[in-house]
């Protein structure tokens, strides 16, 4: 394999005239984040895009569009990263410059491209420090990274009202699914947490499985990515014990949004997950109120409210964890008032997502004037 890579640099390196937009995804995963502006690039804007991934199993390597020359490159990452040449390198990968990825010595403008609409306080303190620019999801993201650059001193990025594709796919597929939804007398019950200690399936995530089991709803587990690498009892202990129900069903990918489409109910904690479910199907959530916990303490100085704890009464109800038992009434409470989360949705994302439905074209135009 490290044959095989080494072959990739080379590849990269002698393809010089292909190198003004590069992309890289670090598992296949990312895909989805960067779909709509690729799209916009390659098909609007006629360029050719470089699209590199540490996923041997990502789709994109075996795509045959003339327009995205795929690279892999996963254990000689950090040898080539500081020699890149290229105009513009896009990911969605935090903290460049801060450990093993180091920025190239050519000068490179670096894009980053948000996976969540979460605030910022959720990732480590600096993890941004080292990107020329921005894809903000929101007006929040905006005022945390300006907040934070004043209060460190630090040069103004080029901060881009753009929005969030990922979401405007959930809306799109989710208009799909409703004209084509198979009946199902089963209420299905989609279980999405966070990454972070103390999450709701380290929490009490046995008991709450359990318990939705008992009243007969179709349960859906879906473990952050990094969750399932850094926790593997955790996932093995409810394999064995709901393993065997027909109505349960653990899934360890998120590349693809079908559980999201297909629940009826969303129980979340802290996730970005839930602002993509509620701003996606204009449907509500029932929110765990877990410990909350930020990676680094030094965010608090920002003084501003996490916008996923923020906005937790408006699109659904917090519930405690030493209440697991009102969970099933408040699923039926949601299911009896379905249309007046219909109705207030939609004016709730318009005021925290910038360009629903067309931030892929915002996105783009800046990848082009760069």
């Amino acid at each position: 394999m490290l044959i095989k890579e080494i072959k990739e640099i080379q590849r990269f390196f002698r393809e010089t005239s292909e190198k003004e937009i590069v992309f890289y995804a670090e598992h296949k995963g990312y895909y989805p984040y960067f779909e709509g502006l690729i799209d916009e690039l390659i098909n609007i804007h006629k360029k050719t895009i470089s699209y590199i991934t540490s996923d041997p199993g990502d789709p994109v390597l075996y795509t045959s569009n003339p327009a995205i020359k795929t690279f892999y490159i996963n254990n000689c990452l950090a040898f080539f990263m500081p020699f890149v040449r290229c105009r513009v390198f896009i990911m969605t990968l935090t903290d460049l410059n801060r450990f093993h990825l180091k920025r190239s010595v050519y000068p490179v403008h670096y894009c980053y491209v948000p996976h969540s609409m979460c605030s910022t306080h959720s990732y480590r303190y600096g993890s941004f420090d080292h990107y020329d620019s921005i894809l903000c999801t929101g007006p929040h993201q905006l005022k945390e990274f300006r907040k934070h650059e004043e209060l460190r001193g630090l040069p103004r990025k080029e901060l881009i009202e753009t929005g969030y594709y990922r979401l405007e796919r959930i809306y799109d597929k989710y208009q799909t699914y409703l004209s084509q939804k198979p009946c199902n007398e089963k209420t299905t019950v989609l279980i999405a947490p966070s990454l972070w200690n103390k999450n709701i399936l380290e929490y009490c995530g046995e008991n709450l499985i359990g318990l939705l089991l008992e009243h007969g709803y179709e349960v859906i587990a879906r473990p952050h990515p990094e969750t399932i690498r850094h926790f593997p009892g955790l996932i093995n202990n409810l394999e064995r014990r709901f393993g065997k129900n027909p109505f349960f069903m653990l899934e360890k990918s998120i590349s693809t949004d079908t559980s999201l489409l297909k629940s009826d109910i969303l129980i979340c904690d802290r996730s970005g997950v839930a602002l993509e479910y509620a701003f996606g199907t204009e449907r509500p959530v029932i929110f765990l109120d877990v410990p909350y916990k930020l990676l680094d303490k030094k965010s608090d100085k920002l003084n501003l409210e996490p916008l996923e704890l923020a906005i937790r009464e408006k699109i659904g109800l917090v519930v405690s964890p030493e209440n697991l038992d009102t969970i099933p009434s408040v699923i039926e409470n949601f299911k009896n008032h379905k249309m007046k989360y219909k109705e207030l949705i939609p004016g709730i994302r318009k005021e925290y997502v910038y360009n629903f439905g067309f931030s892929s074209r915002v996105g783009a135009s800046h990848i082009i004037a760069l």
